[in-house]
């Protein structure tokens, strides 16, 4: 016992006294070989969604691109959840819609030299890979590479994200076949392979040799876990939810009492005996170094697909800290990123709806490698005209789209609209599943349009009796509860005569129904005057009343209007 004391108590002093100093004491040793890009983002929740018609297609616009480019980047990589957007077995055909938006994506890398990593974000992660991925794995492969194989070398394939939950050498293999198969078809565009762990550098190892040429290997980095995940409301067990404000590099005075959740878990055992040295910038060049053994070793690039830290319970200085160690050391070590993510929780705004104009993280930004255009301070403005939410595809009010119900259908791109090309078609739905639009900022304040009598618009058909409810919720912070305003819509307001219909609801007349907050799985009930119409951040469809099995609604022209 006196032994494990002296062995803590020496790692907590060399803890220590290494967080003061900024970079290794040893020399940093470079790949030889590196990627034909550099430094970039992920465009994450875009093409993530459980099929093509949920596509938000307009979060992300050429715009972004640009944007991306002012900065310095010089590669994005795009998570696609490809599974879930094909026909199923045995061809696993593609949805023509996906490809659609897919060569959209590709002609604006394209147009603005950016590299575009195709990355097969088909993955959960609780659930481990199934052993026989490669049933789906290879025919989506084969599709991607003959459509892509003629266009420039600026297009890069991903085979899938952080694999997991599957041995080392059966994930090998079918990495192997899914490899052959691309090549079969396509010999001009570089390939990245990853090991299994979630991508994890300590099973770079376990790759296979792949002797094929033009083959990336990855790894995703979020070391100290406890730091870059601080606030996380998945993981687990435990969940980190509560744990905030710990400190990069790791600092005993500063660190934070640790929650009462935690106690008694390996958590608190992690923060009491090895973040100190954990969190120093010593431990991450070690681990990194790992990356350019196994270059060395290997005689091929390797990029970091993934990295960064959740912003939610982290202080921005400490953030900022971990993110100029670690680009820093990546490019020391000729090893090329992309951070997670761009828009969201680790992204490089204020907040995860960020604006480029506006809201850019300077101090993140510039701690990345980038260079931040100078930002224009924002004038906050109550709307005073009416607005579209959809109409073919999300408005610019709509800072992003989805649904939720595992058993419903959603999509936003039926071709039976009302007018234009594209309506929404929702049908099937279990009692309290949803779609929504997430507003953006700007768009928030609708007090003004209460008090001057706007109303929320839209054209719906049915053929069956229906009762569904359309509400606004404020939004969910630690300084706003989520408050819903909702109507309730029946055959009353929409006729069962599967003819278009005009729904309009007066603003003024929607109903405080109460709040359900997802940080702490609560429902608040309703208070007088509790919803707030200058923190209008959702607009949702939900069957709160039942189920609504095999009823279809179609749905266009969202709008708020006079």
């Amino acid at each position: 016992m006196k032994k494990m004391i002296l062995i803590i108590a020496a790692v907590l002093l060399v803890s220590c006294n290494s967080v003061k100093k900024p970079v290794e004491q040893a020399p940093v040793k470079p790949a030889l070989k590196s990627a034909p890009f550099s430094k970039g983002v992920n465009f994450s929740s875009w093409f993530e969604s459980n099929s093509a018609g949920s596509i938000p297609f307009t979060k992300y616009t050429e715009q972004d691109f640009i944007d991306v480019k002012s900065l310095g980047a010089d590669v994005i990589r795009l998570p696609v959840r490809m599974h879930s957007m094909t026909g199923g077995a045995p061809d696993y055909k593609f949805d023509p819609l996906l490809l659609e938006f897919l060569d959209t994506a590709v002609n604006w890398a394209e147009k603005h030299e950016l590299y575009l990593i195709i990355d097969n974000h088909s993955f959960d992660p609780v659930l481990a890979t199934r052993a026989d991925i490669d049933r789906i794995l290879l025919p989506v492969w084969r599709q991607i590479a003959q459509r892509y194989k003629e266009r420039s070398g600026y297009i890069i394939y991903e085979i899938l994200n952080e694999p997991h939950g599957i041995s080392d050498s059966l994930w090998g293999g079918i990495q192997e076949k899914a490899i052959a198969e691309i090549r079969k078809i396509d010999q001009k565009h570089a390939i990245i392979a990853g090991g299994t762990d979630y991508n994890s550098i300590n099973k770079m190892n376990q790759i296979p040799n792949y002797q094929y040429e033009n083959i990336i290997y990855t790894f995703h980095f979020y070391d100290p876990y406890l730091f870059t995940h601080q606030g996380a409301t998945w993981g687990g067990p435990p969940l980190l939810t509560n744990l905030e404000n710990l400190p990069f590099p790791g600092e005993l005075k500063r660190m934070p009492k640790i929650p009462a959740d935690l106690r008694g878990t390996w958590v608190e055992n992690s923060l009491q005996n090895t973040y100190l040295y954990d969190a120093s910038y010593n431990a991450l060049g070690r681990t990194l170094d790992k990356a350019v053994a196994f270059s060395l070793e290997r005689d091929a690039p390797v990029f970091c697909g993934e990295f960064g830290v959740l912003m939610k319970n982290s202080k921005n200085e400490d953030r900022a800290r971990w993110y100029e160690y670690v680009t820093k050391a990546l490019d020391e070590r000729n090893i090329s990123r992309t951070s997670w993510d761009y828009y969201g929780g680790f992204g490089v705004f204020n907040s995860d709806n960020g604006d480029f104009r506006y809201d850019l993280n300077v101090e993140i930004t510039r701690a990345m490698g980038f260079n931040p255009a100078r930002q224009i301070k924002r004038v906050s403005q109550t709307l005073e005209e009416g607005f579209v939410i959809f109409d073919d595809f999300p408005g610019k009010a709509a800072r992003s789209a989805g649904y939720w119900g595992d058993d419903s259908v959603f999509s936003m791109y039926d071709a039976a609209s009302v007018q234009g090309k594209y309506a929404i078609r929702w049908g099937n739905m279990s009692q309290y599943n949803t779609f929504h639009f997430d507003l953006d900022s700007s768009f928030w304040d609708f007090s003004s349009l209460v008090k001057n009598r706007f109303f929320l618009e839209f054209k719906a058909r049915t053929e069956r009796d229906v009762k569904f409810d359309v509400r606004f919720l404020n939004e969910e912070s630690s300084s706003s509860i989520p408050w819903r305003a909702r109507f309730t819509v029946d055959s009353a307001s929409l006729a069962p005569d599967g003819k278009w219909h005009v729904v309009r609801i007066p603003l003024e007349e929607m109903k405080v129904q109460g709040a359900w907050v997802n940080a702490t799985q609560t429902w608040h009930s309703p208070e007088t005057e509790s919803f707030n119409w200058e923190n209008t951040a959702r607009l949702e469809f939900t069957s709160e009343h039942s189920d609504l099995k095999g009823i279809y609604i179609w749905i266009d022209d969202i709008k708020i209007t006079k």
